[in-house]
């Protein structure tokens, strides 16, 4: 399974095979490496503030907000996948 997610992400398919590992292993470690390497010095001043502040962003949104600042996803796109994951969560606390 994760022989299919790509070393680096640069378009929206290669997100989607990282995004879809995820839902199929429910490993949040399946993007780690690409969420470190996505996020710069003010990104992670930004989370240490958020999370300060009580805000904190879990991984999952992480990433997500690491492909909308490269320009892999919209906005309306990272919203709709974040959805999913919320409708993902719900389905595992049943």
């Amino acid at each position: 399974m994760l022989d299919n997610v790509p070393d680096i992400i640069t378009t929206r398919e290669q997100a989607d095979m990282v995004i879809n590992a995820f839902f199929q292993t429910g490993d949040l470690d399946v993007f780690s490496r690409h969420r470190q390497a996505m996020l710069d010095d003010d990104d992670h001043g930004s989370l240490a503030i958020m999370r300060g502040s009580g805000n904190e962003l879990g991984p999952f949104e992480e990433f997500l907000s690491a492909l909308e600042e490269h320009g892999v996803l919209t906005m309306d796109e990272a919203f709709t996948v974040g959805d999913r994951y919320l409708a993902y969560k719900r389905s595992k606390a049943a």
